[in-house]
């Protein structure tokens, strides 16, 4: 038998059962974020650890090697290869540290830079496209839903 539930509250029953389509929902729309990631990217012939750099550079100016390595979280050898790939490209460059011989600093081409712009700025057209529509209270409530997920999800990794 149901109870009554007092206005403007959802039963119980209804709750679960939108919590179960929420996680539906996201799990089918992760295959397609991320055939859609994956095709910008390979459209500039571009991974996803180069990407990375790309923004990490973008958002931080220069870095030397080792802190390229802490801000991706990979090995030195990593970020080596990741920027000579960068640099074959044209869109990275290692410059001499001014006042340490034994260090480099990587920064990013003006290439780079037009690049990192021209995918943020398509990125900022794509989100306008998918969620223009919407009243901005739904896309706050939205973001904080997503963000709870991610970081319900992160701290179980």
């Amino acid at each position: 038998m149901r109870t009554a539930t007092p206005a403007g509250t959802v039963p119980e029953e209804a709750r679960d059962d939108a919590r179960d389509q929420v996680l539906v929902e996201l799990v089918n729309l992760a295959p397609l974020l991320e055939h859609l990631r994956t095709d910008a990217l390979r459209r500039r012939r571009l991974t996803q650890a180069r990407a990375r750099l790309l923004n990490v550079l973008a958002d931080s100016g220069p870095l030397v090697m080792s802190e390229l390595s802490r801000a991706l979280d990979v090995t030195p050898r990593a970020v080596t290869g990741l920027v000579d790939a960068l640099e074959r490209d044209g869109l990275a460059r290692r410059v001499e540290h001014p006042s340490d011989r034994r260090a480099t600093f990587v920064e990013l081409t003006a290439s780079g830079r037009r690049l990192t712009r021209d995918f943020r700025t398509g990125l900022l057209r794509f989100a306008d496209e998918l969620l223009g529509d919407l009243r901005d209270q739904d896309v706050r409530a939205s973001l904080r839903v997503v963000r709870h997920v991610r970081e319900v999800l992160e701290s179980r990794a």
